[in-house]
């Protein structure tokens, strides 16, 4: 597991395929001075449901702000924000810009070091992500963070990538439960209703059950003591105005300390990986023996 300096590749596939981070020292992109300006005064919410200040693209919306009013100056900021990252992200990873969902944007304003948060939500344990209320059906989250604090550099620590992590602990983590439930007769009714509530207009959430073993395996890794104690570690500092990108449902991640970074997140097709072998669902299901993502 390396930081890997995007201007000695042009291959940025395969850096973040094999789990590597790739690395922009000088951003790679500029950041309007007015984006700036305008989120280094919002005042986030610092209760546990809102851990960042979230832009919402498809409906042009933000989330996690104390006062309802600063939206006004916000949204703008972070629509232009996401437009900036997106173009970036579509001039280095054409491949995968061809398919890929846009998710999320987020601004992180407040210090991770020493935050107080549920295990669950907390940063600072290892992890890969997984989206409650998104589920991908065997798509990947790719993530592209920078780091606009002008004097601090952002601490991360990850670990062994989900090619070495899934064979070592999916199945200690319950994943023949999720597994052997696919098939099940009262899976298929449960699946088969929430499609057709979801298309009644109701908000309901289908998953797959590599989306269900995904958020059940972001709990178990924060809540297993001897993961996170004893699994190989790699820490970064990652400098003010730097830019990285990874695969954070396929490294394990925990952020050590910072603020003030922002990030966009677009859903990549497993199909439009160099290697779609790597995604980690195509590793678990080859564990598995079967089909998870449908």
């Amino acid at each position: 597991m390396k930081l890997e300096t995007a201007l000695a590749s042009t291959d940025f596939r395969a850096v973040l395929e094999r789990g590597d981070i790739l690395f922009f020292p000088s951003g790679g992109f500029e950041i309007p001075a007015g984006v700036r300006t305008a989120l280094m005064g919002a005042t986030q919410d610092a209760r546990s449901f809102h851990k960042n200040i979230a832009y919402k693209p498809h409906i042009d919306q933000v989330s996690g702000l104390v006062d309802r009013t600063e939206s006004e100056t916000v949204r703008p900021a972070m629509r232009e924000y996401s437009r900036c990252a997106i173009e970036f992200m579509k001039r280095i990873l054409p491949d995968y810009a061809r398919t890929w969902k846009v998710d999320y944007a987020s601004f992180r304003s407040i210090e991770e070091k020493g935050r107080e948060l549920p295990l669950t939500k907390r940063n600072d344990l290892l992890h890969v992500d997984a989206f409650p209320t998104r589920p991908v059906f065997g798509d990947l989250i790719l993530r592209c963070f920078t780091n606009v604090n002008p004097e601090q550099s952002r601490g991360w620590m990850t670990s062994d990538p989900f090619a070495n992590l899934g064979p070592q602990q999916a199945a200690n983590a319950g994943l023949a439960l999720y597994s052997n439930a696919a098939d099940s007769a009262l899976n298929k009714i449960r699946r088969a209703l929430t499609k057709r509530l979801a298309r009644a207009g109701i908000p309901v959430v289908d998953r797959s059950p590599y989306d269900a073993f995904m958020l059940h395996f972001h709990d178990w890794l924060k809540g297993n003591r001897e993961y996170q104690e004893k699994c190989p570690k790699y820490w970064f500092s990652l400098p003010p105005g730097s830019t990285w990108l990874v695969f954070t449902d396929m490294v394990p991640h925990a952020v050590l300390g910072g603020r003030l970074a922002f990030e966009q997140t677009v859903i990549v097709s497993r199909e439009c990986l160099e290697d779609p072998m790597r995604a980690p669902s195509a590793i678990l299901e080859r564990i598995a023996g079967r089909v998870l993502t449908v």
